[in-house]
């Protein structure tokens, strides 16, 4: 398995098709304590809106209501970190999952610390999501 970190996103490529990896990335954010609050499918919104044909691509808009809770104790603005968005994108015979990076994006190493221990966390419990799928 191959993670791929970058400024604003981690990603890794599953062996399962598109199709496949949708409810399996549904069961594994559950495992992890994240709940879905919008899945839409990406391809077709653009297509309906801008005319344009693309590859399968949904995205889901996560987030896990304590990490929320703990984000506004730390700073008022802490809700602005949840919830983040992960998507699902067809490439080939299999899928590629990517999520938000918001610890290296956001800079979060000049937040107040606990805004920085929720990144860390959230950071942690994300990849182990996206090891799962890739597994």
């Amino acid at each position: 398995m191959t993670m791929t970190a970058r400024e604003f996103s981690i990603s890794v490529r599953t062996p399962n098709s598109y199709r496949q990896t949708l409810p399996e990335l549904r069961k594994a954010l559950k495992r992890n304590s994240f709940e879905i609050l919008s899945e839409f499918t990406l391809d077709r919104e653009l297509e309906r809106k801008a005319g344009r044909p693309c590859e399968h691509c949904t995205v889901f808009v996560v987030w896990s209501p304590s990490d929320a809770y703990k984000a506004l104790l730390s700073d008022r603005d802490g809700a602005l970190l949840v919830p983040f968005n992960l998507c699902v994108s067809e490439e080939g015979d299999s899928a590629v999952l990517a999520a938000a990076n918001h610890y290296v994006s956001l800079g979060a190493r000049r937040a107040p610390i606990g805004i920085q221990a929720l990144l860390l966390d959230l950071a942690r419990r994300i990849r182990q999501v996206l090891a799962e799928l890739a597994a």
